[in-house]
């Protein structure tokens, strides 16, 4: 019996610990309280095809998305899908950006501070004069 309690707190153990790929980048979002409410969502810029900036009011976020959403630049409205129970952006499964017709799969949700907001804001306009 006692083995088997062993063996389930390191089964316990070994699940928390995740993929074991080391603690979160800076700016991941890692507690429902720090995600995207959409519903505060003022305006966005889309960075490139698969990178967003969210400005949620006193809360800035960046959005990096699984694959390329085209339609992201295109079109005029973008909405958010978050979690089942309160609608909250965290970069979770099942989590999208719908622009236009176009539903994109959202992979990783980080709240920037206000340097990193500015920094990120000038990056995209660089790349988007680049084009």
């Amino acid at each position: 019996m006692r083995h088997a309690l062993s063996l389930l707190a390191l089964i316990f153990l070994a699940a928390c610990a995740g993929t074991g790929a080391g603690p979160p980048s800076a700016g991941v979002t890692a507690h429902p309280s720090e995600c995207l409410d959409p519903a505060r969502a003022r305006s966005w810029n889309d960075v490139d095809d698969s990178t967003l900036l969210v400005d949620a009011g006193n809360r800035k976020y960046r959005v990096v998305l699984a694959e390329p959403c085209f339609l992201l630049g295109t079109s005029p409205e973008l909405r958010f899908v978050g979690d089942s129970i309160n609608n909250r952006v965290c970069g979770h499964i099942g989590e999208y950006v719908v622009s236009g017709h176009q539903r994109c799969r959202i992979q990783r949700v980080e709240r920037l501070d206000d340097a990193a907001w500015l920094e990120a804001l000038q990056a995209g306009d660089d790349r988007r004069g680049e084009n």
